[in-house]
């Protein structure tokens, strides 16, 4: 089982799938004899992307348990809020077995940024919304004191 909170909000669905991309920020060099270099550099920000469905309907038998559901526009409201806030999240994702055994967890702060909604015909009701987040890292001012 999946379960996805961003911040408080716990999303009423797991999404069938998500991506997380790592970028590296290596940087390739050619040299005067053509030789090619490999500059090491620490890796980028993790992004990440899913497609979360948002029933319309309570009893809708995708819904799991003890969950608590709300219209897809609370939802929808939400994000709005949060893309206007420009503020940091929380997303954690619980991983456990049907058991209830936990397998691990993801939790990082990250930024909304983007995201599309997708309503269609064969939705019904439900609304689709698309995501691309990025990992925040907060900003830490170091001051250097000593002899050069």
């Amino acid at each position: 089982m999946y379960h996805y909170f961003i911040g408080e909000l716990e999303l009423p669905l797991a999404p069938e799938k998500y991506t997380l991309r790592l970028r590296q920020n290596n940087q390739l060099v050619q040299l005067a004899d053509g030789t090619e270099l490999n500059l090491l550099r620490p890796a980028g920000l993790r992004e990440i992307s899913f497609e979360l469905l948002l029933p319309y309907f309570e009893d809708s038998p995708l819904l799991r348990n003890g969950v608590r559901v709300y219209k897809p526009i609370y939802y929808l409201n939400r994000l709005a809020e949060w893309a206007a806030s420009g503020e940091a999240r929380r997303l954690i994702i619980y991983r456990s077995l049907p058991n209830g055994e936990e397998i691990f967890n993801t939790s990082m702060l990250v930024s909304l940024e983007d995201y599309q909604v997708l309503e269609a015909a064969d939705l019904g009701f439900d609304v689709r919304v698309a995501l691309r987040l990025r990992e925040y890292v907060e900003k830490i001012c170091q001051k250097y004191v000593g002899n050069l």
